[in-house]
């Protein structure tokens, strides 16, 4: 790889000797703008972006393993807390939740319990309009899979039982197409999906020698539960024995990209003509998390460091900076101060890494933009429900994972819900993210909602009004 910036690492919770203690796993930032780690010890790290040394272990109500995290879907929850969702792999017998993790006060919110023997993996949100165009209703759910039972699931973090629902792979027995280990789910929502069901769910499934957990089919799995019976098994194209693990697929339902090893490639996944580009990756790296990042491509954490490919059929390999320390990249994810930095995980370090985005004069640069406004005015003193949707687009992808911090503009005490002008949000599978509640303050006023990608972008704009018969035009409005 050629040099175009210098990543910068640092050990997680390091000893005596400078060396890193804990085994990390993946990482992204929380509504409260710090790093969250998981790891393979018992622990979660919170980690101040801005000084990477300034770090805090979290052990309270947290399991050996934890995996996957994300922060909560809901901007300004109606409780006040801030909420990270992460996935925690258990050993044989001991059930396997997907946690909601309050990290202020750093307890367990809630589990979705899994079976006893479950290991989800990777967890990701979805944001849909479930009312109309007129009347919006936007609901959020966690998507996971996994594999012990062949399924994929969701979790709703309105449902008070705490249930995991599932959408079960057909039995093994009776088709060994389904006789997989599944590893990494994506979803996508076609315009004017109102319901989960009427999303497409896709998910790598894996062969695996694990004693009671052998599996003997490598496959990419699409499921649309409005159209199909069951999911369709997708071939690899290194064939029966390229195994795939992490899946990204485009918001707009027209690419799945997969990075696979045996041999180690990434594969481009044409939805429309149903064909596969792939090219390898170089040096041999095998492929662990991957992200479409705030420069449009497609950014792959490896064995043997970072790699990044264009997200056209042409998979192009972009050149970048090797890892500083050497070692292994896991997890990925996108700074929140719209500095050009993507954090990573190091395991073979036992490290956390900041990792430059180099310059792209052939991708534009990414952009917020709002989908839609939900309040245009309101009266004094009134709570809001949700203001509005945003998305954030680079080179005509919308991308997921994005931190976007909102500001409330207001000369009359308008806030957010909880009292702030400030506050982070993340975008999800489709690249959106909802705005939050609005308490108005007691005089009338225009207000201003700000949103943008840290300081990387002109923020984007909307603007409401607080006055004290809302609805009801004056002549100011008029003239």
């Amino acid at each position: 790889m050629q040099d175009t910036g210098n990543p910068e690492e640092y050990p997680l919770l390091k000893d005596g000797s400078g060396k890193g203690t804990v085994t990390p796993h993946s990482v992204t930032v929380g509504p409260d703008g710090y790093l969250w780690v998981t790891t393979h010890n018992s622990m979660l790290v919170q980690v101040h972006p801005k000084s990477i040394a300034n770090q805090l272990k979290v052990t309270n109500d947290v399991r050996p393993l934890s995996a996957g995290i994300i922060p909560d879907p809901y901007p300004q929850r109606p409780d006040g807390k801030k909420v990270v969702w992460f996935a925690s792999p258990a050993h044989e017998q001991d059930y396997d939740p997907v946690i909601e993790y309050d990290i202020v006060n750093h307890k367990r919110l809630n589990e979705f319990k899994l079976a006893d023997d479950a290991r989800a993996q990777t967890i990701t949100p979805l944001l849909i309009n479930t009312g109309t165009q007129a009347a919006p209703v936007w609901a959020y759910w966690i998507m996971f899979a996994e594999p012990v039972h062949t399924l994929v699931g969701y979790c709703d973090p309105k449902d008070e039982s705490s249930t995991a629902r599932k959408y079960p792979f057909p039995d093994p027995k009776q088709n060994p197409v389904y006789d997989t280990w599944l590893w990494s789910v994506a979803v996508t929502a076609p315009e004017g999906a109102k319901t989960l069901k009427e999303c497409v769910y896709w998910a790598t499934g894996q062969v695996s020698t694990t004693g009671n957990y052998e599996r003997k089919t490598n496959s990419v799995y699409k499921y649309a539960p409005a159209k199909d019976d069951q999911p369709k098994p997708i071939s690899l194209p290194g064939g029966s024995g390229q195994k795939p693990v992490h899946i990204v697929a485009s918001p707009k339902g027209d690419a799945v990209w997969v990075g696979a090893e045996n041999p180690n490639q990434i594969c481009r996944y044409d939805t429309e003509l149903r064909n596969w580009t792939q090219r390898d990756i170089s040096g041999g790296g095998t492929p662990r998390q991957m992200m479409l990042a705030t420069d449009g491509n497609l950014w792959v954490a490896c064995s043997n460091g970072i790699s990044r490919f264009r997200t056209d059929e042409s998979i192009t390999e972009l050149p970048g900076p090797e890892l500083p320390s050497g070692g292994d990249a896991m997890g990925l994810c996108l700074d929140r101060s719209g500095n050009k930095w993507v954090w990573y995980t190091n395991p073979t370090n036992m490290s956390i890494g900041k990792y430059p985005i180099p310059d792209d004069p052939k991708n534009f640069s990414g952009k917020t933009q709002f989908v839609a406004q939900m309040v245009g005015e309101t009266a004094p003193g009134q709570l809001t429900g949700m203001s509005g949707v945003v998305q954030y687009i680079s080179n005509g992808i919308p991308i997921h994972g994005v931190p976007l911090t909102c500001h409330v503009v207001s000369d009359g005490g308008t806030t957010f819900s909880d009292g702030t002008t400030e506050t982070l949000l993340t975008t999800d599978a489709r690249g959106q993210a909802a705005l939050p509640a609005l308490r108005a303050g007691q005089e009338e006023d225009q207000v201003v909602l700000k949103v943008s990608h840290g300081d990387s972008e002109p923020p984007t704009t909307i603007s409401l009004c607080v006055r004290s018969e809302p609805g009801k035009s004056t002549e100011a409005d008029e003239s």
